[in-house]
């Protein structure tokens, strides 16, 4: 520990804290604390693609958190991974590299959230990352984060490729190019085998810089306020307790649930919520934990009537062969992360971009609810990319290590159920399409005897779950319920951002991992004071 005073503190090493911890130490002038709660990120667990579901079971990397009971899910509580070590949720996610909707980000600035159109998030894009087939006018070529796309050479994932089209989603060559629509085969953030984690692009492959200071197993318990500004960073050790100096500013990167819990702990908050949980109010935000949005889903599962899963190659005499051979060669399905095919698609007319994403995978298992079975199939994993529901997130007492308490609303709004309704009938269909003959087997969930609406409808209530991506907790903007401003400074409170998925205004249509990189990649700059150009020409190719 060289000491106690830095320029800038940053709580939480994920796909955002990663970042901003690498490219302020770029500056060798400055000197930049990053803190986390949780171990280091060297286990192999963490580095195989394929043992990504193990990370889902166990609290050793991960936060392993329950939502409150979901009333319009019989009452069901959700878990909920976010990653609880080096390099945050980006080292136990499933590795889908998505950049989101262009739509998205135009609604992001029209929501007056001003640079954060398209044509200045895109520079952005590319600047984090090292796309495997070279840098382009959409994709980045020498960045931290190493980009390829997926073998795909299953048969179940050729059957899938090919029903898109045969149902008439057309196959796209590169969704995080300018269009989104389409079949298409996944890009996974992978290289020479092993998951790319924000922490290994931009910590681990990076030369060491002196000038930066990582500290695991350091627990934040609240951010010291001096008036209206921020100054102390006060972290639980091992070794007992220590508070940390920022003299610049203090970079708050916890992720939708603990970033409004810690804002909380430190007295920033809604006034009442802060008085119910015991917590002396310091400054009065209304909008910390509100506007809580997560990528509701389900899985419609099918088995095959020839044995091509991937289970046939995860017996237990299977895993070992895979686990020699990933240690030794780094090759073979230990480097897969199994969502190797998806699309996005319209479930309807008025939909003016994809509202539902496929996440394709070879094998039946529980994916959602923090267990992984696996048996042979396959199955249609289904998300809605925009969900009308939102739920918050809140504390219920003064103890710095008790869990957040959140609740998503799933279905609180009646037309997302709609959206599950025709997202289920497309499956089918897809399913239905001559690609699948040699391979279609009984239809296990929802099965057939879920035939009309309504039994879709209370099928969904007793079987969705998360995507883990909650967001927008902390969100940007200007009206009375926004927490940062389009830089993520917390409004009214001198020397704090948030930058993390909580301050993303709305949910983009896609996994979160890319847009939360790219948005500590431009607020990065923000904080040196410059900025890439807009690229004009965004829209023009």
């Amino acid at each position: 520990m060289a000491g106690t005073t830095y320029d800038y503190v940053i709580i939480g090493s994920g796909s955002a804290g990663s970042v901003l911890a690498a490219r302020l130490a770029e500056d060798a002038s400055v000197s930049v604390l990053l803190l986390e709660a949780g171990p280091r990120d060297n286990h192999i667990t963490i580095n195989m693609p394929a043992a990504l579901g193990l990370l889902l079971q166990n609290d050793r990397f991960n936060w392993f958190y329950y939502s409150e009971p979901e009333a319009a899910l019989d009452g069901r509580r959700i878990h909920e991974s976010r990653g609880r070590v080096l390099g945050g949720s980006s080292s136990i996610n499933g590795l889908n590299w998505v950049r989101g909707n262009p739509w998205d980000y135009e609604n992001w600035a029209a929501l007056g959230n001003a640079g954060w159109d398209w044509a200045h998030v895109l520079p952005y894009f590319k600047k984090a990352e090292s796309y495997h087939k070279g840098g382009d006018a959409w994709r980045g070529g020498d960045g931290p984060m190493r980009i390829e796309t997926c073998p795909a050479n299953n048969p179940l994932f050729d059957a899938f490729m090919q029903a898109g089209p045969q149902w008439g989603l057309p196959i796209n060559e590169d969704h995080n190019a300018f269009a989104q629509e389409g079949t298409h085969i996944t890009q996974r953030n992978c290289h020479g085998g092993q998951r790319w984690s924000a922490a290994r692009g931009y910590i681990h492959a990076q030369p060491r810089k002196d000038n930066l200071t990582i500290m695991t197993g350091a627990r934040v318990t609240a951010i010291e306020l001096d008036g209206k500004r921020a100054v102390r960073v006060h972290v639980k050790l091992k070794s007992g307790d220590i508070a940390f100096e920022a003299t610049r500013e203090i970079l708050l990167c916890g992720g939708a649930l603990n970033s409004p819990q810690l804002l909380n702990l430190s007295g920033i908050g809604h006034a009442h919520d802060l008085k119910e949980a015991g917590i002396a109010l310091k400054h009065d935000l209304p909008g910390v934990g509100r506007g809580l949005r997560d990528h509701v889903s389900a899985s419609v599962m099918y088995r095959s009537s020839k044995d091509v899963s991937v289970t046939r190659q995860l017996t237990p005499l299977g895993k070992v062969k895979l686990g020699l051979q990933w240690m030794l060669f780094k090759s073979g399905l230990g480097t897969s992360n199994f969502f190797e095919v998806g699309g996005f698609f319209k479930t309807r007319p008025q939909e003016h971009i994809p509202n539902v994403q496929f996440e394709f995978v070879p094998m039946l298992g529980e994916l959602q609810h923090g267990a992984v079975s696996l048996t042979p199939g396959f199955q249609y994993f289904f998300n809605l990319l925009r969900p009308k529901s939102a739920g918050r997130v809140w504390t219920e007492t003064a103890d710095p290590f008790a869990a957040p308490k959140f609740q998503f609303n799933y279905f609180q709004d009646a037309d997302d159920l709609e959206q599950v309704v025709q997202a289920v009938k497309i499956s089918r269909e897809m399913v239905r399409q001559q690609a699948w003959d040699e391979l279609r087997g009984a239809e296990v969930n929802p099965g057939p005897e879920i035939a009309t609406d309504a039994d879709v409808k209370r099928w969904v209530k007793t079987i969705a779950g998360t995507t883990y991506h909650p967001c927008c907790t902390c969100r940007m903007g200007s009206d009375d319920m926004a927490v940062v401003d389009a830089v993520g400074r917390v409004h009214g409170i001198e020397g704090l951002r948030v930058i993390d998925a909580s301050i993303m205004p709305e949910i983009p249509s896609g996994n979160l991992n890319a847009p939360t990189i790219m948005m500590a990649e431009k607020l990065a700059d923000a904080i040196k004071g410059r900025a890439l150009p807009p690229d004009r020409q965004a829209f023009a190719r």
